[in-house]
């Protein structure tokens, strides 16, 4: 089993995982083994397939509709 040291970690970052481990009862680096996997287990192509429904369903401008800044605009110079 390989050994992973990490420097210049943030007191914060630090803090967080250790009360983490502390609520969990458990070391920190268990705890930090524990939040490594389930990062590298998050499955990437579901999270871009998710971004790319997000995407598709925003709502598009019709065409020929001023954009925001000429509403703006428009806005602006009737004051």
């Amino acid at each position: 089993m390989a050994t992973l040291h990490v420097r210049n970690v943030p007191d914060e970052t630090y803090e967080a995982l250790r009360e983490r481990a502390r609520e969990r009862r458990s070391s920190i680096s268990v705890e930090a083994i524990r939040l490594l996997e389930r990062a590298l287990r998050t499955d990437r192509a579901r999270v871009h397939e998710l971004l790319a429904e997000i995407e598709s369903s925003r709502p598009r401008a019709r065409a020929g509709a001023p954009s925001a800044a000429e509403i703006l605009r428009l806005d602006r110079d009737g004051r």
